[in-house]
């Protein structure tokens, strides 16, 4: 599953380089590919509308930062299987967010999430196992998916917060 997690990695590192660090339009508010008009395009059919609006559009900016961040952190931890469960359990509630914010916009964004989230799942419950840094620690605390699930959710959910309060 070594080739799972590669493809994985190299797409979250994709978008999180390509499509945001490098482009620099993605936090240019004169410009349509603005993280801004992104997110207000996304919540128009999103069942998700209201917490779009309540956490991610008063401050697209730090949004946009903190999910580049996150892809790019996602991509490398996948690709060196390292932290290969936590990374899992913030990119499954990343792409679910995805999921339910984009949707609705077309075959792209549906497919590509829900396979991401079934990958994640995978991960998540079985670990990255094959020439990973995680194979070190089979055996141990370290192995647990419930404590990196766990960790995975209260990190977050403490972003949530933080961009929900950043946005009052």
């Amino acid at each position: 599953m070594v080739i799972f997690r590669l493809i994985a990695g190299s797409i979250w590192i994709f978008a999180g380089v390509f499509d945001k660090l490098l482009n620099p339009n993605f936090f240019n508010p004169t410009s349509s590919q603005y993280v801004g008009f992104t997110i207000q395009y996304f919540a128009e059919g999103s069942p998700i509308k209201q917490f779009l609006y309540a956490v991610a559009f008063p401050h697209p900016i730090l949004t946009g930062q903190l999910v580049m961040i996150g892809e790019i952190s996602f991509g490398v931890l996948f690709m060196m299987g390292a932290l290969t469960k936590l990374a899992s359990t913030v990119a499954f509630y990343t792409n679910l967010v995805y999921f339910l914010s984009a949707a609705w916009t077309g075959a792209e964004e549906y497919g590509i999430n829900l396979l991401l989230m079934a990958i994640d799942i995978y991960f998540l419950l079985g670990g990255a196992k094959d020439f990973s840094v995680d194979s070190l620690f089979q055996g141990s605390i370290l192995w647990s998916s419930k404590l990196w699930f766990v960790i995975g959710s209260l990190i977050y959910l403490g972003v949530v917060i933080l961009l929900y309060l950043h946005g009052l």
